[in-house]
């Protein structure tokens, strides 16, 4: 999709980086970053043409010196608030969720959720900065788990099995503000992904992850495979979606990405974000709605009318592929019934130990059983040596 012709579009971008192509958005297209300008994009999708680096304490003059059909967007998580307060002073429609607080606050976020009626996981929040030696919250066992207030992509966010552990954790994060600390829920973990466009809840895609997005060290394969619409959990999903959506804000138009667990008995709310999603996601909506999540997000945010999400009837998956640093990339595994594109990674810059996802794979198939059986051999597969 692309925006109206004669629109200049500028794109804000600080941490996380764009997942798709940007190029046929706008006739002329900036991404703005205080950031490496090397790092703007996934190195898997193209570089955007014209990268400008400034301090973020100079991006208003910079804005306000362009032309005055300049629209305004980004999809990085970090950026909304700064994104909001660009526009105001831009005079440019609001498009982000106001109290913006609600979706980028976790605290914040859980407190509302709950006092509306809809389940969260127990939290506790760290009043002040975390102190070496502190005890843990009474009022929740281990397993626990540690997340910063702020943030997205389970930066910081740490599972916390018992007594040493919450010690060394202390003691690691001691002096630092801005944490809780969270129920550990073991159950099956989903997605639903929708679109808000003044105050009306579009839905687009229901995934199931494989597992937890925090991986073990036995871990090899992280991702999603989407759910059809036809299943009892689509429809639940997207009841779930529309009212954390009506209870944290719709006066907006963007993309929202919600995290939650199926105990069994209930649907648990654990996160949503007021952006489209990372890794993969948004294009396994684009195969079943017709539309990238993060592209529309965009466009429609800078002016474009709202894309017609429809049921393609096709299926897809996304998986992460983790290495260590050396390891080699083998085939995929024999007899695949799905489509699969997979999307070398390097090893992030800085840091010489560890694993990282050295590959992204999006597995495509008309039947939402072949995706399925297909996931399971990648995930059993052995795909480094």
């Amino acid at each position: 999709m692309s925006v109206v012709a004669d629109t200049r579009l500028v794109i804000l971008q600080s941490v996380q980086p764009l997942t798709t192509d940007v190029s046929t958005l706008a006739r002329s297209l900036t991404v703005l970053t205080d950031g490496s300008p090397d790092q703007v994009a996934r190195s898997d999708v193209p570089a955007p043409a014209h990268v400008v680096r400034r301090p973020r304490d100079e991006w208003r003059q910079y804005l306000t010196e362009l032309d005055r059909d300049t629209a305004v967007t980004t999809n990085d998580e970090y950026l909304l608030a700064e994104c909001a307060r660009l526009r105001h002073h831009l005079s440019l429609r609001a498009v982000t969720p106001t109290p913006i607080a609600h979706y980028l606050d976790k605290v914040s976020m859980k407190s509302q959720l709950y006092a509306a009626g809809i389940r969260v996981p127990a939290w506790v929040p760290v009043d002040g900065p975390v102190s070496r030696g502190m005890p843990p919250p009474p009022s929740l066992e281990f397993p626990v788990v540690a997340k910063p207030r702020m943030g997205s992509n389970s930066r910081g966010v740490r599972v916390i099995d018992d007594a040493p552990q919450w010690q060394s954790w202390t003691a690691d994060k001691a002096g630092q503000a801005g944490w809780q600390i969270e129920e550990h829920i073991d159950a099956a973990m989903f997605f639903v992904d929708a679109f808000v466009h003044d105050r009306t809840y579009t839905p687009v895609l229901v995934g199931r992850y494989l597992g937890p997005l925090l991986p073990s060290s036995t871990t090899h394969v992280l991702g999603a495979v989407s759910v059809d619409p036809h299943e009892e959990i689509w429809r639940r999903a997207v009841e779930l979606g529309r009212r954390v959506a009506d209870c944290l804000g719709t006066n907006g138009r963007f993309a929202t990405h919600l995290e939650f667990f199926d105990t069994g008995d209930d649907l648990v709310a654990l996160e949503v974000s007021a952006r489209a999603p990372g890794a993969m996601v948004s294009e396994m909506a684009r195969v079943v709605s017709g539309h990238n999540l993060e592209t529309a997000h965009l466009a429609v945010q800078a002016g474009s009318p709202l894309p017609r999400f429809t049921d393609t009837g096709r299926h897809a998956a996304w998986i992460s592929l983790l290495a260590a640093r050396g390891q080699t990339l083998q085939d995929p595994p024999d007899s695949m019934r799905t489509t699969l594109t997979l999307h070398h990674l390097p090893p992030p810059r800085g840091t010489s130990a560890g694993r990282y996802i050295a590959a992204l794979g999006l597995l495509v198939a008309d039947d939402v059983d072949e995706v399925r059986l297909d996931v399971d051999r990648c995930t059993a597969h052995s795909w480094f040596h």
